[in-house]
């Protein structure tokens, strides 16, 4: 990512102000959390972190990154908030050239947000057993955002083929996203459990 990157994350969060304000975690992490053997998670794109803290408050150790301060504040006030701050480590990142260490998982986590090469990165992150959920926008006729950049959205069963590799899915599913979102979008989600290196 590139300060124009930068800049326009900052702007999206200006702009879209409700997106700073506390939100209930993603469903298919709270349905699928148990799956999970470890306490050290990885939370990518964090933003304004509704999954960042649920993950604290069970009791898991976090790295969360994104790449705007506006969204990374919000998140420092909640986790203030909540006395949550000593489990999480928030992190500033540009996350093209964010360098994941191997074997350093037991969960990742991709919400909203769509990098085909970060996830082939985090992936490695993952210890064996490791589960890494990915859950973003699709593309699909119904989606209500029409200029969504195509670049950006899953084409049917792609996270199928992405944890085709040494990693078993434990659960697949394309849905309608939350109604609090801004945009009726169709998504995908996948909950994949590495299974070796």
């Amino acid at each position: 990512m590139s300060l124009q990157d930068k800049q326009k994350w900052d702007e999206k969060y200006i702009k879209k102000s409700q997106l700073l304000k506390p939100r209930k975690p993603s469903i298919n992490l709270v349905n699928h959390l148990d799956k999970c053997s470890g306490k050290r998670a990885l939370d990518l794109a964090c933003g304004a972190g509704r999954n960042t803290v649920y993950l604290a408050q069970n009791g898991f150790k976090v790295d969360a990154l994104d790449i705007a301060q506006i969204a990374l504040d919000a998140l420092h006030v909640e986790l203030k908030n909540e006395n949550l701050l000593e489990k999480v480590n928030i992190k500033l990142t540009d996350l093209d050239k964010f360098e994941i260490q191997k074997d350093s998982y037991d969960l990742a986590l991709m919400c909203n947000f769509l990098d085909r090469e970060l996830i082939q990165k985090a992936k490695q992150s993952l210890s064996v057993n490791g589960i890494f959920i990915v859950e973003t926008y699709m593309i699909d006729e119904s989606n209500e955002k029409k200029d969504s950049n195509q670049d950006y959205l899953l084409k049917e069963d792609e996270l199928k083929q992405i944890f085709n590799d040494g990693y078993e899915i434990l659960f697949y599913d394309e849905y309608d996203n939350e109604p609090h979102e801004i945009y009726q979008m169709k998504k995908q989600v996948i909950v994949a459990k590495k299974i070796r290196q």
